[in-house]
């Protein structure tokens, strides 16, 4: 699922004609900086018992175990339940299980403890808010969703 949140990372940019590729570029170019190989995302973490569950999270993620990786990540966000990626990538692991609208509601609570600056994560978090409201059938929510990600993709 994590190329598959790349490709739509791409696409969610998508317009017509020239300004595509152009926004694609811009687009990559700042995921780039976020989000790492296998769709690994870089996340700074001080508490070493949270970085040990945000490792072994990210390691099960990565082979396929969703469900272990999911309560790793459950548990670090006990410990420090205001780390907007953390919850970020929460709601990634409930759109991946078409959790709809506990995806939604996960990437809006990241969005809420994101600091302005992380335009990245705030952009990634409206991505996964987009397609948890298309899996539900809310298209023009997923409207409302693709216009703040665009607002975010700009600049």
């Amino acid at each position: 699922m994590a190329i598959a949140l790349a490709s739509l990372l791409v696409s969610a940019c998508a317009t017509t004609g020239s300004s595509q590729s152009e926004t694609e570029a811009l687009v990559n170019q700042r995921l780039d900086a976020y989000v790492l190989d296998q769709g690994d995302i870089r996340h700074d973490v001080k508490d070493p018992e949270v970085a040990k569950l945000w490792q072994e999270s990210e390691i099960l993620r990565r082979n396929g175990d969703l469900e272990s990786a999911k309560s790793r990540l459950q548990q670090a966000i006990t410990i420090t339940p205001r780390d907007a990626v953390l919850w970020s990538r929460a709601a990634e692991f409930e759109l991946d299980q078409n959790s709809f609208l506990r995806a939604e509601n996960y990437a809006a609570k990241s969005n809420y403890l994101a600091t302005l600056g992380n335009r990245p994560l705030r952009y990634r978090n409206w991505l996964i808010i987009k397609r948890s409201r298309e899996g539900r059938g809310d298209l023009l929510g997923a409207r409302e969703a693709d216009l703040e990600s665009t607002k975010l993709s700009e600049r």
